[in-house]
């Protein structure tokens, strides 16, 4: 091709419908199992996305990340079903929260529980090397109500660690727009059509008593069963 232009030709998946077009993610699932890092659909926006175990996605996730305000946020995990959950985090280890999970996910939630050994240091620590931060080793966990990121996941056989795409002012998320402006930092993208501006809500459960952080999609009436809302 000819010279000039900025474009990086990076992997460009369209899926309209992930039950018969699931073959299409074959690369995306090549590129995630070599330790890769791309954007992918979700319930509530586009993700950046990376293999748990991939030392060289998170340090890519935290670099991009940096351009935004959430350093001071643990990262989210993305999961296909809750036994999943139960191997990265403390949140099945309690009747209660088991409960909520089942009955509340997948959808528009994302829940902070304390995480186990199975989560790598390098996730967890990555934070502020010269000030201990954290003193608790947690992780946000989500089950997304979409298709296409459940079968990435599925089709990957573990959890995605992700970090929302940031937006441009007042447009849908989209594929094409994540592709313009970090194109040359990522290696793939996954469209599935525009995703609407919604936020999950976030609860956090490492503390004496679960406080919501954000409230977004996720109803807080539902919610409310499991927990007090103030």
């Amino acid at each position: 091709g000819g010279s000039g232009g900025t474009a990086t030709r990076i992997p460009y998946v369209e899926i309209q419908d992930p039950l018969s077009e699931s073959w299409k993610l074959g690369p995306v699932i090549d590129i995630l199992r070599e330790g890769g890092l791309g954007v992918i659909p979700t319930d509530t926006c586009y993700m950046f996305v990376t293999p748990i175990d991939s030392r060289k996605g998170v340090e890519r996730i935290y670099t991009i990340k940096e351009v935004d305000s959430y350093k001071k946020k643990p990262l989210t995990l993305l999961c296909k079903d809750i036994s999943q959950i139960s191997t990265f985090t403390t949140a099945t280890n309690f009747k209660s929260t088991f409960k909520m999970l089942k009955n509340l996910l997948p959808g528009p939630y994302t829940f902070i529980f304390s995480a186990t050994n199975d989560v790598p240091r390098m996730v967890l620590e990555h934070k502020n090397r010269s000030v201990k931060t954290w003193k608790r080793r947690e992780i946000g966990i989500r089950i997304p109500e979409d298709e296409v990121c459940r079968e990435i996941i599925a089709q990957l056989g573990s959890p995605l660690l992700c970090a929302g795409v940031p937006r441009d002012d007042g447009d849908a998320a989209t594929a094409v727009g994540a592709q313009d402006r970090f194109g040359k930092l990522i290696d793939f993208v996954v469209d599935n059509g525009p995703r609407e501006l919604i936020f999950s809500t976030v609860v956090d459960w490492t503390g004496d008593a679960p406080s919501v952080l954000r409230e977004g999609a996720g109803s807080l009436d539902a919610l409310s069963e499991y927990m007090e809302i103030e």
